[in-house]
């Protein structure tokens, strides 16, 4: 191979590799330096206003909202009129317990990359705050990359006096990214621990299976039907749009990379109301107080009531997990989900002691379940030991064997059919037996 041609395909190679890596901020504009002219003029056409410092300048966006402007279904007030003990289970942080929900920062950046690491810049970082009758959105839009230090020691600054913050998915990605920004401009646990409700948890908690995914975008679609303007721009375009105004200077498509992140900032307000109007503890417990205006009407379906019954459940809560599986079950429940609220409850039940009241539930799955024998075999056990009843006992027993039987071939099949078999011997010895105790 002549080195003309070698020399073509490694240049070949290196435009492919080129066109798939994730768009990045040229090299050049990390390096700092006074604001260019351009970046000047940039600014100029931006909404909010520039803000010079010693360490540099940046654009600072300010909006604020009345409290009862109204996002989707809900009001920015409805958060406040919650119990921050249930941000505090939602979050498995019983520090926010005491916190003030209208102390909390609802943080969301726009980076120049989504896999995170050193190289990447948050060059957006919105921050909504409640501030008296107030919502204040505060954008810090990075001018120039080599003034990130003079953003970054304004938005420590201002968010010193929050009482914890509010994301999604920030646990992951926006506050590990700040922190490594912070540590690279040398401010090192700048934003210190507090308190921190990461929503994705909670929203991956009670949608997944029931949303094309758990992105906020399709939240805010579904859920509550709230839909943005053609100003907005996806999330996988940001960085590549930043790169393209650091090159030209042209502010204009960051007008939409700032709606897009205005937008994500009233939707967590509205999400993290939600949730917490869904989670709250239900039905006879204990109600938490109402600690700021009228409670909003209830935001609670049968599914949704399904999803809070097994979380209470898995976080040990059994009274309140118990109420919400009754009143899912009294709702309108598709086939598959009234069988595992039916199977949870049941068991919820049974771990009590309390297993003729579990009784009704095994019997409403035995009755359309056709692939799975464990509510006939419960049924068999409890006619066998607490109910004495032994001709129920092995006629429970017996339709759990055909069940068991159009299983797919295989160990499990075999050793619950094993089972069944050497529980069908006992009862017939049992029911052979005087006084029904198998001989010995």
């Amino acid at each position: 191979m002549s080195s003309d041609l070698r020399a073509r395909l490694q240049r070949l190679k290196l435009q492919k590799i080129k066109r798939q890596m994730p768009p990045s901020v040229p090299v050049e504009a990390l390096q700092p330096r006074p604001a260019r002219a351009a970046r000047a003029e940039a600014a100029a056409g931006l909404p909010g206003e520039r803000v010079v410092t010693p360490l540099g300048a940046f654009q600072l966006i300010e909006t604020v909202y009345d409290l009862d402007f109204q996002h989707g279904p809900k009001r920015l007030a409805d958060l406040l009129t919650h119990d921050p003990a249930i941000a505090a289970r939602l979050a498995r942080d019983e520090k926010l317990a005491a916190a003030d929900l209208a102390g909390l920062a609802f943080i969301d950046t726009e980076t120049t990359g989504l896999a995170g690491g050193a190289g990447t810049l948050a060059f957006l970082v919105g921050v909504g705050l409640c501030a008296g009758d107030h919502f204040v959105l505060r954008q810090y839009f990075l001018l120039d990359p080599g003034h990130e230090e003079a953003l970054l020691s304004r938005l420590v600054s201002d968010l010193e006096t929050s009482a914890g913050w509010v994301t999604y998915n920030g646990r992951a990605f926006d506050l590990p990214l700040l922190e490594t920004r912070l540590t690279i401009n040398r401010q090192r646990g700048a934003l210190g621990q507090r308190p921190h409700l990461d929503l994705l948890t909670p929203t991956r908690r009670l949608y997944r299976g029931r949303l094309p995914s758990c992105s906020l975008g399709d939240v805010e679609r579904v859920i509550f039907k709230i839909i943005r303007d053609q100003d907005d721009v996806p999330g996988y375009l940001i960085p590549q749009m930043y790169g393209d105004y650091l090159r030209s200077g042209n502010p204009a498509e960051m007008r939409r990379v700032i709606y897009h992140n205005t937008i994500d900032i009233l939707s967590m307000v509205t999400l993290a109301a939600h949730l917490m109007e869904v989670f709250a503890t239900p039905f006879g417990v204990a109600a938490p107080r109402v600690t700021r205006r009228a409670r909003p009407a209830t935001d609670r379906n049968a599914e949704d009531l399904l999803r809070l019954g097994c979380w209470h459940a898995d976080n040990h809560r059994p009274a309140e997990a118990e109420a919400a599986l009754r009143e899912a079950l009294s709702g309108r429940l598709a086939l598959d989900d009234r069988r595992v609220a039916l199977a949870r409850l049941a068991g919820l039940l049974k771990r009590q002691g309390r297993r003729p009241e579990a009784v009704p539930f095994w019997e409403q799955l035995a009755s359309f379940t056709l692939d799975d024998p464990q509510a006939f075999v419960e049924l068999a056990k409890f006619y066998e030991w607490q109910a004495r009843d032994l001709a129920q006992a092995a006629a429970w027993t017996e339709r759990a064997l055909n069940v068991a039987a159009g299983a797919p071939a295989g160990w499990q099949r075999a050793e619950t059919l094993a089972e069944l078999r050497r529980r069908q011997d006992r009862l017939k010895a049992k029911q052979l037996a005087p006084g029904g105790q198998p001989p010995r």
